[in-house]
């Protein structure tokens, strides 16, 4: 199921990229000889991101700077999962460093790393660690609407955890999408 939704993401990530350079190869084409004017956007953005966890859904408040070239998205949440009758709360602080590829004037395709602090506590007991992650990605931002930015990202996930004294480490596949309104 993970390896199936990856394929999927990474291929909508390359057909988003294609679809804009066609959009603007035929904008070129028939906007030769007028003038094309656009609304100023900043770059920092503040939205929703939500992260993909073991079929859960983990919300935060992304606040975002643009990638273009260099940018970066800080990201705070927490969450309840129900874990076999036992209720674990999952607490998440991520920092996002991001390169722009290749942008163009409705989209932006990224590479960047993360980098968050986890803390999971259940019945008293807290557990805590870190995440570091490569991960590439895409915003979109929509025509006649260009303040308001969509993005998608995968990323690969490696989660160091400090239970009791015992390392535990996990990876993985990480999906998250999210959307920015920008100022």
């Amino acid at each position: 199921m993970k390896t199936t939704l990856c394929i999927a993401t990474a291929i909508s990530l390359l057909m988003g990229v294609q679809a804009a350079e066609t959009e603007t190869q035929i904008e070129m084409e028939t906007e030769i000889g007028t003038e094309i004017e656009h609304a100023e956007i900043g770059l920092i953005g503040v939205g929703y991101q939500g992260f993909f966890i073991g079929g859960d859904l983990l919300n935060t408040l992304a606040v975002r700077y643009a990638p273009k070239p260099i940018g970066g998205q800080v990201e705070i949440g927490k969450m309840s999962i129900d874990a076999d009758g036992d209720e674990l709360d999952l607490f998440m602080l991520k920092g996002k460093g991001y390169y722009s590829l290749i942008e163009r004037e409705n989209s932006t395709f990224y590479a960047g790393a993360s980098l968050a602090y986890i803390k999971i506590e259940q019945d008293g007991t807290e557990v805590d660690g870190f995440s570091i992650a490569p991960l590439m990605g895409v915003e979109y931002k929509l025509q006649g609407l260009p303040e308001l930015g969509l993005n998608f990202e995968v990323s690969y996930e490696i989660v160091d955890l400090d239970a009791d004294g015992a390392d535990v480490t996990l990876d993985g596949i990480g999906v998250c999408a999210g959307m920015s309104y920008y100022f």
